[in-house]
């Protein structure tokens, strides 16, 4: 099957599943095993747009059959499991625009729905089934990405403070990217531990690696950037007081790291 057969082809499955018709029994023998994975995919949740890029995707790179099948099947596994599908979407893309072998992309594939795994069995012996956004739990999945060691991870999560799900996460991408710049990690952990129990970590600590980073340049002792930090989550100070208190202003904020960029 040539490139533009191919690709005709899997149109054609998308436009079987939009109208929701059983036609797809009449596809060709090389066509069924796909057509039939997208159509169980599709049953079981699979968004429309999700599919539509996978075969698309799978077109374009001139994956074979059992190819798209593998594929589709996992992205079907994903949300069964509830997990959300965007970063898996997202890997797949970024493997085959690199012409990573399709082994190799399934292999990162499943560690990273491991991670998933890990990450929410985690949370829920912390915080039971509370509820938590697939937003959330991605972004305290990226913090493995980030440097941090699952046991580390799962240390923290398990021994913090207060169990609000959206500052837990962005505490373990603070986690992830103080590790990065090499600050202390006692000091870390008291820091985030405050902001924590206080439930002052709000969203303008994404900031905190960024000042951090710049701080250590200019040769700030960890201590007094710790001291700062803590002084202004205790008493529930906006972030800007924590800047002040070591003479930054918001233009030191304009380079360095800061969570979820």
């Amino acid at each position: 099957m040539n490139r533009q057969t191919f690709r005709k082809s899997l149109v054609s499955i998308v436009a079987v599943l939009l109208v929701g018709s059983s036609l797809y029994v009449q596809a060709q023998p090389a066509e069924r095993s796909i057509t039939a994975s997208v159509w169980e995919a599709r049953q079981a949740g699979v968004a429309e747009s999700v599919l539509n890029q996978l075969l698309i995707l799978a077109a374009d790179h001139r994956l074979e059959d059992d190819g798209v099948v593998r594929l589709v099947n996992f992205v079907q596994t994903v949300q069964a499991e509830n997990l959300p599908v965007g970063p898996f979407m997202g890997k797949i893309e970024e493997g085959l625009a690199k012409q990573i072998p399709l082994d190799t992309i399934a292999a990162v594939l499943a560690q990273k729905l491991d991670d998933y795994r890990f990450v929410r069995k985690v949370l829920r012996t912390k915080t039971g089934h509370q509820e938590i956004s697939h937003q959330d739990l991605s972004r305290m999945v990226d913090s493995l990405d980030g440097g941090i060691a699952r046991e580390e991870l799962a240390r923290f999560l398990l021994e913090a403070p207060g169990q609000d799900p959206a500052m837990l996460a962005r505490a373990s991408e603070i986690l992830a990217l103080l590790k990065q710049v090499r600050f202390n990690q006692t000091l870390t952990q008291e820091i985030l531990f405050t902001g924590l129990e206080n439930n002052s970590l709000s969203q303008s600590w994404d900031y905190l690696a960024r000042v951090v980073a710049t701080a250590k340049r200019r040769q700030i002792p960890d201590d007094e950037i710790a001291r700062a930090a803590q002084e202004a989550l205790q008493a529930k100070r906006p972030f800007k007081d924590f800047m002040a208190t070591l003479g930054f202003t918001p233009r030191d904020l304009q380079h360095g790291p800061a969570v979820g960029r």
